[in-house]
């Protein structure tokens, strides 16, 4: 295919599927195709401008471990879509909700039980915990094990988690979405960003320089 022919043809797919919010370069799982998640009217799509043979089912495995993985819900009569559970966008979390999905071994078992991640500046372990208080479902951050920094570092989580997905601090330890709504998902995929904000800063705007390339320079794999 000619390279004009070419970009035209991604950028037509693009415009019809809305703005990316995250792209994969390298599927390392399926062939290296890259696959992206797109948002148009408040419905995500999964696309790969890979035809291969099995494209098709592994969207729809990715979707689906997006579904376990993130506060969001497949699109009745779709393997392909999705939807949040509410009105409430958060970025972030539906990135890494996605690369998780694309990138972790589709074979191991997904995160549940206590949301909690250890600290990588100390040896502590956050652990966090909601429950409903004066009308909102609020989020307590906890610190389990020794270190005379433990406060701070509370502290400093729940400063990540209103960095990175707009929450609004409750309490020195507390921390609510911005809807007052529940989330355990996106909490849970919030808290390892959450945890170390600088070094994660880095980290994302390289990914998004990369992203911005890749959806600009033809953006997907097509092998």
């Amino acid at each position: 295919m000619p390279p004009l022919v070419h970009t035209s043809t991604v950028a037509e797919k693009v415009k019809k599927l809305g703005s990316c919010i995250e792209l994969v370069s390298l599927d390392p799982h399926f062939h290296d195709v890259s696959i992206g998640l797109f948002i148009k009217n408040g419905v995500m799509t999964i696309s790969s401008y890979s035809t291969i043979d099995g494209i098709d089912a592994r969207i729809e495995l990715i979707r689906d471990r997006c579904v376990r993985l993130g506060d969001v819900e497949p699109v009745e009569g779709t393997t392909d879509r999705l939807r949040l559970i509410s009105d409430l966008y958060v970025d972030r979390a539906l990135r890494f909700m996605f690369i998780a999905a694309v990138e972790k071994d589709p074979a191991a078992e997904l995160p549940s039980g206590r949301i909690t991640a250890p600290d990588t500046k100390t040896k502590l372990l956050f652990v966090i915990e909601g429950a409903d208080e004066d009308g909102q479902y609020v989020y307590t951050v906890s610190a389990e094990g020794e270190s005379d920094r433990a406060e701070m570092r509370v502290r400093a989580a729940v400063g990540g988690f209103m960095r990175y997905s707009g929450c609004v601090r409750v309490d020195k330890n507390k921390f609510a979405f911005p809807d007052g709504k529940k989330y355990d998902n996106f909490a849970r995929l919030i808290l390892p960003l959450a945890r170390n904000v600088s070094a994660v800063e880095a980290q994302l705007e390289a990914d998004e320089m990369a992203g911005q390339m890749n959806t600009q320079t033809l953006g997907f794999a097509s092998s």
